[in-house]
């Protein structure tokens, strides 16, 4: 009894034992399952927003696809601007900063090494790679993403970087290799039990990871983005009209300023999957697409630019043996249209190297860069005398043939007027075909304040032409209530009155195109980057200023300066130019007013010219400033005017005035076909928190560090 009952005890306890572990196992099951829910709900509902980031984060990446900057062509359509693929280097230091074994100093020393940084260029990169930023969701400091190590690469610098990649890649993935060797004598030693040497062996794999790990570091995070240079083909052509991009390519000065707009392209960041190593495995399909920036054609034509350029120069060398500050511009247009067919300055600068003088190879400041046919105000003096007798004979105050006294006369505030050479009863159309002062002045008399004024403005002077060159000047038009009977003898003279050599190019197109004042025009049409016509300029004109009999007549006497007056260094048989002559004295610099000059210089002159070519048909203007100069502007501009019209007319296929063929030079243009430079990564945005460099040249791609799996 004693025994069945112990029996029947023990069979309860281990039932009821049985019955317990049940309900603990339930309780622990239930309290997993509530955890596991918990968590759950947890990661769907409470931080379901975090871990979504942080999952885009390493899964997408965003890589900014770039395009080129427009080029600019003359009306011929030669290359002036273009931009070219080039290599440049940069490195994301976070990338770089995360790897085992990352040596910033011994980085910018591999990079300054292979690079040949400078000085400036290696510090800057130091920097960059311990500068930090807050990250905007985490708020977190972090490394930036996006450092410069070097712009633009030569051809030696890429061959020697991208060796040193390529050979750190190799390395890295034997050494991963060998370690992997090492690591499966290792697991066959403990299978085995030979564990005499497992010691070297796990030093062995320890020291080929070692290796591993440095050679994967040493350019972690540097990549490669396309980049594009801007570059001028012609060099120092048209430069003061092209003006210049920054590094970045942006437009500084002249129309790659003012056409900044037209000439960027778009940039577009795409949305990439990469993989745990963040390298890009696809790109997520767009339909929108980078943009390149538009192709804008000027009305400069490249021959005659050049045949201007080279005319100013052969001149400005020669006289700066006794002028050592003597400088010029020019300009020549075609006065139907109001095209630009040519502008430049002298001295000149490659806007390669806008920094650099092209000669001398010395730094020049930046009004060095001045396009002073639209920038620099002056005096115009004698070429001016022309606009105020067209006024006179459009008034019908005086007639051309009209006697007219020349002699020296004082005025009734006391001034006198008198010339160089005293003249005494001339014709209206001989004092201004001898410049006489006192004959201009008594022609304002009689045309009187109110109507010079008005034709002074009629004319386009005080206000911008309307072109689209960056710094043009308005110029300087005495006030209605200041002007005098001062005012009423100097302007006739050229002066009291600061214009624009663009502005005196427009006003003789008046004569030359039978009285219109044409819109100056520098852009000729802008075509899409597939070349589509987007704009066409027209010629526009800005309104009748004077009759065609009036503008007839005035080519009559201009030809008659040429032959007969102040313009005949500018005569030549072959084309018969009409012209005018000008000099006005400088305002004494800072050196003259400490001698005791006061006003104007004694000595220093700008001397004009300004050609319609030819008087009888005009086919282009040509103004000519020569400046700080001691010569006068028959002697100093003429020759230069006549050396541009005659080679231009030349190149035009104008005949000449006897029918006889003529033989020009005319100035080489130098070929210009950009090479294709292959594009070996992509750049992500350098600002973009979710930006990742990608690899993805194909040269060594297949040859970059391997996956493998961390042991130890």
């Amino acid at each position: 009894m004693a025994a069945g009952a112990g029996t029947g005890k023990d069979t309860a306890f281990r039932g009821g034992s049985r019955a317990r572990g049940t309900l603990f196992f339930g309780i622990a099951l239930t309290l997993v399952f509530l955890a596991v829910a918990a968590r759950l709900v947890q990661l769907q509902f409470v931080q379901h927003d975090a871990m979504l980031r942080d999952a885009n984060r390493q899964l997408f990446g965003t890589v900014r696809d770039r395009d080129r900057r427009g080029d600019i062509v003359d009306s011929r359509g030669v290359p002036l601007a273009t931009s070219i693929a080039v290599r440049a280097c940069a490195v994301d230091p976070q990338v770089f900063l995360a790897k085992e074994g990352a040596d910033p100093d011994g980085l910018v020393a591999r990079l300054a090494d292979l690079l040949s940084l400078t000085g400036d260029q290696t510090v800057k990169l130091a920097a960059g790679l311990a500068k930090t930023r807050k990250n905007p969701k985490t708020g977190e400091t972090e490394p930036v993403r996006f450092v410069w190590a070097k712009r633009v690469l030569s051809e030696s610098e890429w061959e020697k970087i991208s060796a040193a990649v390529v050979a750190s890649g190799k390395e890295a993935s034997e050494a991963w290799r060998t370690r992997r060797q090492w690591l499966k004598v290792i697991d066959k030693m403990k299978s085995t039990g030979a564990t005499e040497n497992l010691q070297l062996a796990l030093d062995a794999a320890k020291g080929w990871r070692d290796v591993a790990v440095r050679a994967e570091a040493r350019f972690a995070g540097v990549f490669f983005p396309p980049e594009f240079q801007r570059v001028y083909p012609q060099g120092s052509l048209a430069a003061h009209v092209l003006g210049f991009g920054d590094i970045d390519g942006q437009g500084m000065e002249g129309i790659e300023k003012t056409c900044e707009a037209l000439l960027k392209g778009t940039t577009v960041d795409r949305l990439v999957i990469r993989d745990a190593r963040s390298r890009a495995l696809s790109m997520m399909a767009d339909d929108t697409r980078s943009t390149s920036g538009m192709r804008v054609e000027l009305t400069l034509d490249s021959v005659v630019q050049a045949i201007v350029e080279e005319e100013l120069k052969s001149a400005i060398d020669t006289y700066r043996k006794t002028d050592p500050d003597v400088h010029a511009h020019a300009i020549v247009m075609d006065p139907h249209t109001g095209n630009i067919l040519a502008m430049a300055n002298y001295p000149a600068f490659d806007p390669n190297h806008p920094g650099v003088d092209p000669v001398t190879n010395e730094k020049v400041p930046p009004a060095h860069r001045d396009n002073n046919a639209v920038a620099a105000l002056q005096e115009p003096g004698s070429t001016f005398k022309p606009v105020m007798v067209a006024a006179a004979l459009e008034e019908k105050v005086v007639n051309i043939a009209d006697p007219l006294d020349c002699s020296t006369f004082r005025m009734e505030n006391g001034r006198t007027i008198k010339d160089i050479h005293p003249y005494g009863m001339m014709t209206v159309e001989m004092a201004l075909v001898k410049s006489s002062n006192p004959g201009m002045a008594r022609i304002g008399l009689k045309l009187g304040a109110e109507k010079m004024r008005e034709y002074v403005l009629k004319f386009g002077f005080g206000k911008r032409t309307g072109s689209l060159l960056p710094a043009e000047r308005h110029g300087n038009v005495t006030a209605a209530e200041k002007w005098n009977l001062y005012t009423m003898g100097s302007v006739p003279m050229g002066y009291e009155i600061d214009v624009t050599t663009l502005q005196m190019a427009c006003a003789y197109s008046v004569f030359a195109n039978g009285g219109l004042l044409p819109k100056p025009n520098i852009v000729k049409a802008v075509h899409d980057a597939s070349g589509g016509l987007v704009l066409a300029t027209k010629p526009e004109m800005r309104g009748r200023i004077i009759s065609p009999e009036t503008a007839a007549s005035m080519r009559r006497v201009l030809r008659k300066v040429v032959t007969d007056g102040t313009g005949r260094l500018a005569n030549f048989p072959e084309y018969q130019l009409g012209g005018k002559t000008g000099t006005a004295n400088m305002i004494a610099n800072a050196e003259e007013r400490s001698n005791g000059v006061k006003g104007y210089s004694k000595s220093r002159h700008t001397a004009n010219f300004v050609a319609i070519a030819p008087w009888d048909a005009p086919r282009a203007v040509v103004c000519v400033s020569v400046r700080d100069t001691k010569k006068f502007g028959g002697e100093a501009s003429s020759p230069i005017g006549r050396g541009i019209a005659k080679r231009t007319l030349a190149y035009l296929g104008v005949p000449t005035a006897n029918g006889e063929p003529i033989q020009a030079d005319f100035a080489p243009l130098r070929e210009f076909q950009p090479a294709p430079v292959p594009v070996v990564y992509v750049q992500g945005a350098p600002d973009d928190e979710n930006y990742m460099p990608d690899v993805i040249d194909p040269r060594w791609m297949d040859d970059w560090i391997e996956d493998a799996e961390a042991v130890g």
